[in-house]
């Protein structure tokens, strides 16, 4: 539950706000990209200093008393500006670290997250689960008083610039089930832990993990037997929600970007923004981006009376709606600039790019339309 008021969130919304108006670029985006580490040493501790990275943890943990609920306003600003540092990443392992029950972790790793000076990754998808957090099938196998983690993890993003990476990984049960599930903590320098770095469709960094026989210790698992499965439910259903929230960022950049290049440029001597056909297709692109946003602000509502599997259908149903406006604002936006809209030198591209890549994440629409069917015939 969040302790901040209505006052401090203001505050930080508006002070990220100024941020990606007068000191993020579009040409910082795209140095940023050309790293071979994809994001900014310098912008990332401005995230510290200005106490983004600290929202939602609690004060016993160095936090600023927030909650998930309260990284909504960053992450739409996040999403106006495409930045490509990786907030998201880093606050999902992070949650994952803060909700856990192992204080010997938090005590050693949280204070560097929140202070910008260390970053965490979450491993979780691999390449049958399709979006479904528990489809789990890395093997943890007891080895003495720990275990020893063999597998491969894909799509990680941020790896190579992480210290650390959470994993989830199976000691027993069957393939999704929630039961037999645990979640480890270790540095990616763990000898056996090959990391394969490649660049993603939006231009962020991600890599493929592969676990060969890595031994981890009782000190380095994050919860209790029979927890890690709740908690994963949980913070993925969190990672949806900044994700929504940066989407509704983008797509309300698309429409008034899109509106303005149809207001000056003419064809047969008359601008765009004149033909009734194409004034419908902006409105129709106004109408997805206020569609998803409403169904966010109505998420975030009902977030903090949910349990995780509730969290989890609320994340299913925004997911679910937003891959639908992502598609046709991105596409839209698009087809509206011609063919400058696709070039490199133009940010559109990137923002369709962008838009496309959050509704790969974490499930698609359609798989989270079947879900919430499965869910519903249950």
């Amino acid at each position: 539950m969040s302790t901040l008021n209505h006052e401090t969130r203001a505050m930080l919304d508006d002070s990220v706000s100024r941020f990606v108006q007068n000191e993020y670029t579009f040409d910082d985006r795209r140095q940023n990209l050309a790293r071979h580490q994809g994001q900014s040493e310098r912008v990332w501790q401005t995230f510290a200093e200005m106490g983004w990275l600290s929202i939602p943890f609690t004060e016993e943990l160095g936090g600023l008393g927030g909650d998930i609920t309260d990284t909504v306003g960053v992450m739409r600003n996040f999403g106006h500006a495409l930045i490509t540092e990786p907030y998201p990443a880093v606050m999902q392992a992070a949650r994952l670290l803060a909700l856990g029950n192992n204080e010997y972790l938090k005590s050693e790793l949280l204070p560097g997250v929140l202070e910008g000076r260390r970053q965490l990754v979450f491993a979780g998808e691999e390449v049958a689960s399709r979006g479904n957090p528990l489809a789990v099938a890395l093997k943890a196998e007891p080895d003495g008083d720990g275990f020893r983690l063999s597998g491969e993890k894909i799509s990680v993003r941020h790896a190579m610039t992480a210290s650390h990476v959470v994993v989830s990984a199976r000691h027993h049960g069957s393939y999704c089930d929630e039961a037999g599930l645990d979640l480890f903590v270790l540095p990616l320098e763990t000898p056996g832990v090959v990391v394969t770095d490649y660049p993603m469709m939006d231009g962020q960094r991600g890599a493929n993990i592969r676990f060969d026989g890595v031994s981890v210790s009782p000190d380095q698992r994050l919860v209790d037997a029979g927890n890690a499965g709740a908690l994963i439910l949980r913070v993925n259903a969190e990672a949806i929600l900044m994700a929504a929230a940066e989407a509704v960022g983008i797509m309300e950049t698309l429409v008034k970007k899109t509106v303005a290049y149809t207001r000056t440029r003419k064809q047969f001597g008359v601008a765009l923004a004149e033909f009734q056909v194409l004034q419908h297709r902006m409105a129709d692109m106004y109408i997805e981006t206020t569609s998803v946003d409403n169904l966010l602000a109505q998420t975030v509502t009902r977030w903090a009376g949910a349990d995780a599997r509730q969290q989890a259908t609320l994340a299913s149903k925004l997911k679910a709606r937003m891959g639908q406006a992502n598609r046709y604002v991105g596409q839209q936006a698009v087809q509206l600039h011609g063919g400058i809209g696709m070039t490199d030198e133009l940010d559109i591209g990137h923002y369709f790019k962008r838009l496309t890549a959050i509704d790969l994440q974490m499930g698609n629409s359609e798989w989270h339309r079947k879900q919430l069917w499965r869910e519903t015939v249950a």
